[in-house]
């Protein structure tokens, strides 16, 4: 992830990150499902999700404190 995501995600309010957070999290159950089919080769998509969520998810964190 570049840097000026971080910086984009960190300038979005709290329901955008929420929203952002429903989609990565639909994209990543999605992934899995073509996985199982047999329809994904790249498994790199699934560590580059699971990062963007857990940024999005520690921003959510810091922001309620």
């Amino acid at each position: 992830m570049k840097k000026t995501d971080k910086i984009a995600y960190k300038q979005k309010s709290t329901e955008e990150l929420n929203k952002l957070l429903r989609d990565l999290k639909k994209k990543f159950v999605e992934a899995k499902s073509k996985q199982y089919l047999g329809n994904q080769k790249d498994t790199s998509v699934f560590k580059k999700i699971q990062s963007e969520i857990a940024l999005i998810s520690t921003l959510l964190n810091q922001n309620d404190r």
